[in-house]
């Protein structure tokens, strides 16, 4: 349990198009909050130790992979709300853990606490930032992960600008893939833009799926108000209309 006070009201119905046509921040938090349960904006925050706890204990080598098995065990592990959300700015501690994580699993020179400091700047990435902010926290994972293997500051040259041009470059792959916002597929096109970083510049391997298996992998689809559908190539749609035309 994460020590969060028990769900003491029901959700207030709010459509995602009143939420689309709220542009002012804190509104917008407080209709989102309310909309999944919870009367206090940022509540989810009493749960990051938990994530904290689940990201460094797992082994998994493939980061994919990992990210899946960690979303699964928090879904479990999940006390604020009936049911863990699809969406939620988890996904901004996650996904630089995760990498991190990989790293030290596969043998690289990063340890616990390199993985702790990851979730820990990843949490700073405000919730709903990838609308009101332009700033998505799975592609801000991708230049957190790259300033803790190059070491960077904001003193730093070479460094620094490493983790700002692979920040943006993560930007750039996430807004390829358009909107509404689905923090799981942003994750999974962070993670995978990481790997292609990580072997380029530092020389450093990691395994993924094969293309294959990368298809219709998504498991929490059809529990996310806003999914792409048939516009994701992670969700299972996709791979049946695949199959359907190769007959």
């Amino acid at each position: 349990m994460s020590g969060a006070e028990p769900l003491e009201r029901e959700p207030v119905p709010v459509t995602m198009e009143e939420l689309k046509n709220t542009p002012w921040y804190d509104e917008f938090r407080l209709k989102s909050s309310r909309a999944r349960g919870s009367f206090v904006p940022g509540r989810y925050k009493v749960f990051l130790p938990t994530i904290f706890k689940v990201v460094i204990a797992r082994k998994e080598k493939d980061p994919i992979v990992m990210f899946e098995n960690v979303i699964d065990e928090l879904r479990r592990l999940w006390d604020l709300t009936p049911e863990m959300p699809a969406n939620g700015p988890w996904h901004h501690t996650i996904v630089p853990g995760v990498l991190i994580a990989a790293l030290r699993n596969n043998g690289y020179p990063f340890t616990d606490k390199h993985v702790e400091e990851a979730l820990k700047r990843g949490a700073k990435t405000p919730a709903a930032a990838c609308g009101f902010m332009g700033n998505c926290g799975a592609a801000v994972g991708l230049g957190i992960a790259v300033s803790i293997v190059t070491k960077a500051t904001p003193y730093h040259d070479k460094e620094r600008s490493l983790a700002l041009r692979y920040t943006a470059e993560a930007l750039n792959e996430v807004a390829k893939r358009g909107g509404p916002h689905c923090c799981r597929l942003a994750s999974y096109v962070v993670i995978l833009h990481a790997v292609r970083v990580f072997k380029k510049e530092f020389g450093y391997e990691l395994p993924i799926p094969k293309p294959k298996e990368l298809i219709g992998r998504c498991t929490l689809w059809d529990k996310n108000p806003t999914c792409h559908k048939e516009r994701c190539m992670f969700n299972p749609i996709l791979r049946e209309k695949t199959k359907a035309k190769a007959k």
